[in-house]
């Protein structure tokens, strides 16, 4: 439904934020890397990371399935504790509140609880506007994975980001001393006012001990869950291709789902027309004005971007803003109400993640292989059977608000947000890898062990006023720069917390 107030325009376009992408431990060997743990010193107000006696003994990278669509869908689930257990999307605003006390009754609303669905038919999504923090005293069930995900500014001096990563940054004349906004794992809102859906907040206070320090407004809107249909087709098509081995009908079916559901709406995003074209027609296609680029999905079929003459943005703004809110509700949610009940958490930590993936770093069995998973840490048996129906998938098939095995192996390495190596696959954002046959797992070690940094070349084709071209392009693929989190010397990085400086952290022996 169609925005009419520009003060709620205002809020979900400036409180719009993109996928998770974070490293927390870049260094994991199996039989050498220990598993680590960060403490918060209250006392001393300072920040540790510790080396447990436990030895890792492999990786496991974990994929949420069709996450934007998934929380879009309207599809219960036992693990949300919300809303009779179903995600709902906005439909109409209502109103903007800054009345205090009637901000504070929505958002502590006790039916949020509620299973009785004429109690929960009557209840209203939104968006709060508050400042807050972790209580100092539950800090440590939390540093270990920021909960908060958001935009901050952060400067990448040496009293902000740490000593560690600013002289790499310097000795390998890297960019710092400029101010860099980033979507990070935080404990607080950084003394800042942020936005969050009622999902995500509820979820900081109940399970994150979040204390709201300031509600500046709540704003109000209707809600339904008439998506379920459409995401269940796309969903069982994308399915039944993979099970066809139809690879272009399955990217198909996932450009149809994830454009439909947020990738006009980001400002980071380029409006654009994804044609499915024949590879004559392709070719055709790239001598056009108006040309992006092209993606072979088999054969005789690729995926065109082309600009379109008259842009418009095809996804409710208020949609856009909830599904993005909801998946990293859903992310925090996994993790915070099923592996830290199920899994023992002191036998593993978090290697890396994106926006629908998650790795662990897991002491195990060392008498097992890395096909164990989780299998060696489980801590409450009956939790797990309880809900792993509800959470994990079998046989690669692939279900509405579910979670698959993406890969496992020994080690992983992981330099920076998608810049990683786990099984001899490497992930390497904005790298031609076919191009570059220099880049391996040794180029990793040598940029954790000597601070090495690697360069590629990328070719590639541009049309500029109707002049096709050949480019070659030589960036740094892998330079060792992180500066979303503090680095410390033991290859581990610490989010950043309010009034702690840099200077603080440190590695305990």
């Amino acid at each position: 439904m169609t925005l009419t107030s520009d003060e709620g325009y205002q809020l979900l376009r400036k409180g719009i934020t993109g996928g998770i992408s974070n490293v927390m431990h870049r260094y994991n060997i199996a039989g050498e890397t220990k598993i680590n743990h960060f403490e918060f010193d209250q006392e001393n107000r300072c920040v540790y990371s510790i080396d447990s006696d436990y030895v890792m003994t492999h990786a496991v990278q974990l994929d949420f399935h069709s996450q934007y669509p998934s929380v879009m869908s309207g599809e219960p689930n036992a693990l949300n504790p919300y809303t009779n257990h179903i995600i709902y999307m906005p439909a109409q605003l209502i109103e903007r509140i800054t009345d205090y006390d009637r901000c504070k009754a929505q958002i502590f609303d006790t039916n949020r609880f509620s299973e009785d669905p004429l109690i929960v038919d009557k209840m209203l999504l939104f968006v709060a506007e508050i400042k807050g923090h972790v209580d100092e005293r539950y800090i440590n069930e939390v540093i270990n994975w920021g909960p908060i995900l958001r935009n901050i500014d952060i400067t990448t001096n040496k009293e902000i980001i740490g000593e560690f990563m600013y002289n790499h940054l310097v000795n390998h004349k890297l960019p710092h001393d400029k101010t860099e906004r980033k979507l990070t794992n935080l404990v607080d809102t950084n003394n800042e006012v942020m936005p969050f859906n009622n999902y995500y907040q509820w979820l900081l206070i109940d399970t994150c001990h979040l204390v709201i320090d300031e509600i500046v407004s709540v704003t109000t809107f209707t809600k339904h869950s008439n998506f379920n249909s459409f995401v269940k087709e796309f969903m069982n098509l994308r399915q039944q291709a993979k099970d066809a081995k139809n690879e272009g009908l399955g990217q198909f079916c996932k450009l149809i789902l994830n454009s439909a559901f947020r990738g006009d709406a980001l400002n980071s995003e380029k409006y654009s027309n994804t044609r499915l074209l024949s590879a004559n027609k392709t070719f055709v296609q790239h001598m056009m004005q108006g040309f992006i680029h092209s993606t072979e999905l088999n054969e005789d079929l690729y995926a065109v971007l082309v600009d379109k003459e008259h842009c418009r943005c095809n996804t409710c703004l208020q949609v856009a803003y909830f599904v993005l809110d909801s998946a990293k509700f859903w992310y925090v949610n996994f993790i915070y109400n099923f592996m830290n009940k199920a899994y023992n958490m002191n036998r593993m930590h978090f290697v890396q993640g994106d926006t629908d993936n998650l790795t662990w770093a897991i002491s195990g069995n060392p008498n097992r292989g890395p096909d164990q998973l989780f299998e060696e840490v489980i801590k409450d048996q009956g939790f797990f059977d309880t809900y792993k129906d509800c959470v994990y998938t079998e046989n690669g098939q692939r279900q509405i608000l579910h979670i698959g095995v993406e890969k496992y192996g020994y080690n992983c390495i992981a330099l920076s947000p998608k810049n990683y190596i786990i099984n001899d696959e490497i992930v390497l954002k904005g790298v031609i890898l076919d191009q570059n046959p220099q880049i391996k797992e040794q180029t990793f070690i040598d940029c954790i062990n000597k601070g090495t940094i690697a360069t590629a070349i990328n070719t590639t084709l541009c049309q500029r006023k109707g002049t096709m071209s050949r480019l070659q392009m030589e960036k740094n693929a892998i330079s060792g720069s992180h500066t979303k989190m503090i680095v410390l010397s033991n290859q581990s990085c610490l989010p950043f917390i309010n009034n702690i400086s840099s200077n603080r952290y440190f590695i305990k022996q």
